[in-house]
């Protein structure tokens, strides 16, 4: 089997091929896990100078176009497209939901045989979706982090057997070790929190821009809530800015306990950012709707229990509301119910589920296993078995 992974967009700040591929680290994650099980891998990235590498084994083709970095809705990169069709694959997979036209168009060029496979990220909403839709017919599959995000996005019932739940991306990060009977327990975190300087009991973390759909602004009245009741608590907001900045400003100054337990640390280092997760008891977020959230991958990677709201994505990703506990988004009644329920429950227990559910779920190498068996069952249903 032959997988071709192509990236239509970049950040036009990028200088490199090898800082590209640090930057979209996921992606790069999602490409060796697949080549470790003994899949041909190569990857087309679109970017502002020609160029090849080869690590891991993975081929990465690098092909300069007339276009800028992000690419306006109605702009098709053909030499991109032309580039793919020659690499010959068994599966295209691409990745966004909005590259459509080149979904319309790559289905012209490829062999029949060649099974596409469109990579949902961040799922558009309203009357755009429906648009989306249509040019993206030619798709045989859309991954999508969980069946239901698929269905919400999908307007026609017979596209729905085209929908295959798969994790967007993954994390590197790790904060657990095995005994002997392979059972999983994590470290002390007091020893991440002597490099953090971060301390409260137990200690929240948000880790994500400050916007409306994430919802800030109920986190923190919740927060506000749950604090009267554990006053040695404490919330760490690690940011890098949004919409909502000002308002959450505002949100912590007008409140004397939040402005005693809430602390604002602006956006963090990646290579520092998981001693947060390692120093902390659990994660929040208010998200009203998310494709996926790497920070909640990253989270329980790290054995932080997750209090995140009960949307589609956040289900799959804690076990069905297993994991911690869910909330209903915009509700700061229901945040401080699933914080209470979450806490009442053993937290060296839900650390180690939080662990063994990332590892077996949602790392890059469950992901692969995944991948692997729906990129099978669409290379057959274009052979016609």
């Amino acid at each position: 089997m032959k997988v071709l992974i192509a990236n239509f967009y970049y950040d036009d700040d990028i200088s490199n091929e090898q800082e590209l591929l640090e930057r979209y680290y996921t992606g790069t994650g999602w490409a060796e896990a697949i080549q470790r099980k003994g899949i041909d891998v190569a990857v087309v990235n679109r970017f502002h100078k020609e160029g090849f590498l080869e690590v891991n084994k993975v081929k990465y083709y690098f092909v300069k176009d007339q276009f800028k970095g992000r690419l306006k809705s109605w702009q098709v990169s053909m030499k991109c497209l032309k580039k793919i069709s020659q690499l010959n694959a068994d599966v295209v997979q691409v990745h966004g939901i909005s590259i459509t036209l080149h979904i319309f168009f790559l289905r012209m060029l490829l062999r029949k045989k060649t099974a596409i496979i469109v990579q949902d990220h961040k799922s558009v909403g309203g009357k755009r979706r429906y648009i989306h839709n249509f040019f993206n017919c030619p798709a045989d599959g859309f991954f999508f982090a969980s069946y239901d995000l698929g269905k919400e996005w999908l307007n026609m019932k017979g596209q729905f057997r085209k929908i295959f739940p798969v994790m967007e991306g993954s994390s590197f990060f790790n904060f657990e070790t095995r005994d002997a009977d392979r059972n999983y327990y994590y470290h002390d975190r007091n020893e991440a929190r002597k490099l953090t300087n971060i301390n409260g009991s137990p200690i929240f973390l948000w880790v994500g821009r400050l916007h409306d759909h994430i919802d800030p602004l109920t986190v923190l009245d919740g927060l506000e809530i749950l604090f009267q009741k554990f006053s040695s608590a404490s919330f760490y907001m690690i940011h890098s800015g949004g919409k909502l900045f000002s308002a959450v400003q505002k949100k912590i100054e007008g409140s004397q306990i939040l402005k005693q337990r809430v602390h604002l640390l602006e956006k963090i280092d990646r290579r520092k950012i998981k001693m947060y997760y390692d120093s902390s008891d659990y994660f929040v977020v208010g998200s009203h709707y998310e494709g996926s959230v790497y920070a909640l991958s990253e989270a329980l990677s790290c054995g932080c229990v997750p209090i995140v709201t009960n949307i589609p994505t956040f289900r799959m990703m804690t076990d069905e509301g297993k994991l911690g506990a869910l909330w209903e988004p915009g509700n700061k009644n229901s945040f401080v119910e699933a914080a209470k329920i979450a806490m009442n429950k053993s937290l060296k227990n839900e650390g180690e589920a939080c662990i063994r559910f990332f590892r077996e779920n949602l790392s890059f190498d469950a992901i692969a296993d995944k991948a692997i068996a729906h990129y099978q069952k669409l290379i057959d249903r274009r052979s016609g078995k």
